[in-house]
């Protein structure tokens, strides 16, 4: 498992943050600086072309500023720091086009050297000849060049606010993680974006929980179940060993003994299969199953046992097609055997069972399978428990010692409830006292 320090990140993606929020702050203050003072340049290029245009003459002025006349044919005449008649024509510039159309411009253009710009106010004068007065600038980027000094150390001082920052904010957080009480997450104070992981440990424990009791019933349960035919055969054995018994009681106490074990084996095997179950450690790879010939065949094996108890069998397959479903074969048999089991086992002298296959549409299309009955039929506060490990609703008939059938190990339905949930289906039970009981299996096509 590869272990990251949360500390280490929160502190990262701040610092990072701070970072990437003072070179925003850098770059729109000096924007912002440039600008304001280009603007104040521009004005006060424009006071100084306006007191200009007073004068008769420029021969003589003192100023660091460049002073242009340009004719109206764009010719230049006069130009304090060059040669005028060394000059290009100016009639394409477009601050002359400017000031001839409008009045007056303003206009800005990079040097050759794209380190500095020209700025141009040029204003139309009364005898129709274009005063231009022009200064340099330096660019944004030459000016960041000369801050940078201020504005490395300006990066120090985030980088140091931030790390401190990162590290008050990491250690509050972390803190508050360590002095959760992860055995009763809900009393804790906590950030709100914690609730969801504070929820999900609260749901695990309920969950660990819930498993411990069924665990423990589990367990106290199979104690029971193995000791009421242990204790049998132990008796019926020490009874046979003093040599007390006769021929007739001999035999008899042998066949006890053999139903006792048969009784043992059923409820041991059955013990396994739900273990498996519960662990999901069938080996088994799902595969395409007939489930009416699974059927078939499960009814087969239970004719003998229908015919004792009077109760007639019957297949419908309403799908008019070949029903297929995905699953292992084992756990789908097992499943319907216990369902026709339990409809013949709790069923009325010449009763029925109908097994019945059909393909239904939902939310999306489903294999459903049908067992119904016309037997005792269950009482509706008893249908949520009859899926419970060893709950019998006929408590006399678990007493019942002359049939390993009739008697059962109290985990069919059980069974039948994991196996249903590992094949992602969906099983539920209808039922009615004196009237009988449907079970349906809905396996996802």
């Amino acid at each position: 498992m590869k272990i990251k320090s949360l500390t280490l990140r929160i502190f990262i993606n701040t610092m990072l943050v701070g970072v990437a929020v003072y070179f925003a702050c850098a770059v729109i203050f000096i924007d912002s600086f440039y600008k304001y003072f280009e603007n104040r340049i521009f004005s006060e290029l424009e006071n100084e072309c306006d007191y200009l245009s007073l004068l008769t003459t420029f021969e003589g002025i003192k100023t660091d500023n460049r002073i242009t006349v340009i004719d109206f044919h764009g010719k230049v005449i006069f130009d304090n720091k060059a040669n005028p008649a060394e000059m290009e024509n100016h009639a394409s510039r477009s601050e002359f086009i400017e000031a001839m159309e409008k009045g007056s411009s303003k206009v800005s253009r990079y040097s050759s050297t794209m380190l500095q710009k020209n700025l141009y106010f040029a204003k139309r004068l009364e005898n129709g000849t274009v005063l231009r007065v022009s200064c340099q600038q330096y660019t944004a980027g030459l000016l960041m060049f000369g801050l940078s000094q201020e504005l490395l150390c300006l990066l120090v001082i985030a980088l140091i606010i931030s790390g401190l920052a990162a590290a008050a904010l990491s250690k509050k957080i972390t803190t508050s993680i360590e002095k959760i009480d992860f055995e009763n997450p809900e009393t804790n104070e906590i950030f709100s974006e914690f609730k969801p992981f504070i929820k999900r440990i609260s749901d695990e424990n309920f969950e660990k929980k819930e498993r411990e009791e069924i665990r423990r019933q589990f367990s106290a349960n199979v104690s029971h179940e193995l000791k009421t035919p242990l204790t049998s055969i132990s008796g019926f054995a020490e009874i046979m060993k003093s040599g007390s018994v006769d021929e007739k009681t001999m035999l008899s106490f042998s066949e006890d003994i053999y139903n006792e074990a048969q009784r043992l084996i059923l409820l041991v095997n059955d013990i396994l299969k739900l273990s498996k179950l519960d662990e999901e450690s069938i080996t088994m790879e799902k595969e395409e199953i007939c489930i009416e010939e699974t059927c078939a065949e499960t009814i087969k094996s239970l004719e003998s046992y229908a015919k004792k108890k009077n109760v007639s069998l019957e297949l419908e397959n309403k799908t008019k097609e070949v029903s297929y479903i995905h699953g292992v074969p084992t756990v789908i048999q097992e499943m319907i055997f216990n369902l026709i089991e339990n409809a013949i086992k709790y069923n009325k002298e010449n009763g029925s069972v109908i097994v019945k296959i059909e393909k239904i549409t939902l939310e999306r299309d489903y294999m459903r399978l049908c067992v119904k009955d016309t037997g005792i039929g269950i009482a509706e506060n008893q249908q949520e428990r009859i899926f419970e490990r060893f709950y019998r609703v006929d408590k006399s008939r678990s007493k019942d010692r002359q049939s390993n059938r009739t008697t059962g190990t109290g985990l069919g339905l059980s069974i039948v409830k994991h196996g249903a949930k590992y094949h992602n289906a969906k099983v539920s039970v209808k039922s009615k006292i004196g009237e009988g009981s449907e079970f349906s299996l809905m396996f996802p096509i």
